[in-house]
């Protein structure tokens, strides 16, 4: 697979103890009452930044390890059905379309004692400020396949060159191609990937020159 190229204060504060102490959800802006909140079972369109907490026994306190902001895009999926992290599926109930809060997880809410990646370490409690941006009772319309090779492929000569990939990356906030990533999709060697070579959604034929 291709490497997959996530002001008002304590207006109001909702407190749970689900596993383990230290679990808060305190919402910081935009609006508390609605004619209908986020549930389980609904299907929700969210921001998300996370971060090292500051009360975290590991880790480096404050640091971001990821954030959809910067993207533009938001972080899609169904809450309460185990697709995120269970401070998501616990912590994000009971909020209005707008409303934006701050998730304090403890590690058995978040990634427990095995972390995840070299940024969130076993046992951390992480912070994420949230906002609510859409959400419904109905699931959304399924997107059109993506055809990500087509839009690498910057002079649409059916083949990706180090540098258009490259270039993908650097708009995701990288600044290298991931380790081993070029050698596994470039399978022959010639120093392209070609659209057979590709190993991320390209549709369902070979492009016409």
């Amino acid at each position: 697979m291709f490497y997959a190229i996530a002001s008002v204060f304590a207006l109001m504060a909702v407190s749970g103890q689900a596993d383990g102490a230290g679990f808060s959800v305190t919402q910081t802006s935009g609006p508390t009452e609605c004619d209908m909140k986020t549930a389980k079972g609904h299907h929700l369109s969210m921001h998300y930044t996370g971060s090292i907490d500051d009360s975290s026994t590991t880790g480096s306190h404050g640091k971001v390890f990821d954030s959809s902001v910067p993207r533009k895009q938001t972080f899609d999926f169904k809450l309460g059905g185990g697709q995120v992290i269970k401070g998501w599926d616990e912590g994000l109930v009971g909020l209005c379309k707008g409303a934006k809060a701050t998730l304090v997880l403890p590690p058995d809410m978040g990634y427990g004692d095995r972390g995840a990646g070299a940024d969130i370490p076993g046992g951390a409690t992480l912070r994420f400020e949230v906002e609510v941006v859409d959400f419904s009772d109905k699931a959304p319309p399924a997107p059109p396949a993506r055809n990500l090779f087509k839009e690498l492929d910057t002079n649409s000569d059916n083949r990706l060159t180090q540098e258009e990939v490259l270039a993908f990356f650097v708009s995701q906030g990288k600044t290298e191609l991931p380790a081993g990533m070029w050698e596994h999709e470039d399978k022959n060697g010639d120093g392209f990937i070609s659209w057979a070579e590709f190993g991320g959604p390209k549709g369902e034929q070979e492009p016409e020159l």
